[in-house]
C-alpha cells in the first residue's frame, strides 16, 4: 500500500466537512506565494486566480459560503493562458494553478475521494521539488537550504486528520508552511526570471 492509500484509509473516517478542511488546508500552504511583490507585475491573471482560490479556501475553513464553482471557472482559464513549456517561473505558475484546480475539482464534490488522493499527491510533488529547489537554488549556510517540506507536509497531513481539529492550529500551521515555501520561491527565481526588465 502506497503512503497515499494509506493516508486515504485514515482520511476516509473523516466527514465531509473534514476532507474540505483538509483539502482548503493544502491551498493555504501552496497556492499562498503569489503576495511576493517581485511577481506582481508577471502573472495578473495567474496570481489572482490564485488569490482567489487561497481567499476561497479561508472562506471554506471559516464555514462561509463561497462560489466555488465560479473560481474553478477562473483558474481553469488562467491555467489555459499559461505555457508549461514556456520560461520557468511560466512553468512554475502552471504547476500551482494545475494543483489548485485538482483541489476544486474535490471541494466540488467531496464524493470524490480520488481527486483528494490526486491533491495530496500533487501535494507531495510539490513539497520535494521546492525541497529540492530550496538546496539547489540557496547558498549553503542559508537558513532555508536544507527546509524539509515533505517532512513537514507529512506532519501537518497527520495533525489536519485529528478529530476532533483545532482550526485556528492547523490555518496557523500551514500559514507557517506556506511562509516558509513562498519564500523559497522568492529567493530562487530572479527579477529576470519573474519578466521583470529595468
Amino acid at each position: 500500500m502506497s503512503e497515499t492509500q494509506d493516508y486515504m484509509t485514515r482520511v476516509a473516517r473523516l466527514d465531509e466537512a473534514g476532507k474540505q478542511t483538509m483539502a482548503a488546508l493544502l491551498l493555504v500552504r501552496y497556492c499562498s506565494w503569489h503576495t511576493d511583490p517581485k511577481f506582481q507585475q508577471w502573472f495578473g491573471l495567474a496570481r489572482d486566480a490564485l488569490a482567489d482560490a487561497t481567499s476561497a479556501a479561508r472562506a471554506v475553513l471559516r464555514g462561509e459560503a463561497t462560489d466555488l464553482a465560479g473560481l474553478r471557472v477562473v483558474l481553469g482559464e488562467a491555467l489555459e493562458a499559461c505555457d508549461p513549456d514556456g520560461p520557468p517561473f511560466e512553468a512554475e505558475i502552471t504547476d500551482h494553478l494545475l494543483f489548485a484546480t485538482e483541489v476544486f475539482d474535490f471541494l466540488l464534490a467531496p464524493e470524490e475521494t480520488e481527486a483528494l488522493a490526486q491533491a495530496f499527491e500533487r501535494a507531495d510533488e510539490l513539497a520535494d521539488a521546492h525541497g529540492d529547489m530550496a538546496r539547489e537554488e540557496l547558498p549553503d549556510g542559508h537558513e532555508l537550504a536544507t527546509v524539509d517540506f515533505e517532512g513537514m507536509e507529512a506532519d501537518a497531513r497527520e495533525a489536519d486528520s485529528e478529530v476532533p481539529l483545532d482550526r485556528r492550529a492547523a490555518l496557523q500551521r500551514s500559514e507557517e508552511f506556506a511562509d516558509l515555501y513562498a519564500r523559497v520561491i522568492g529567493l530562487s527565481y530572479s527579477e529576470e526570471d519573474a519578466g521583470i526588465s529595468d
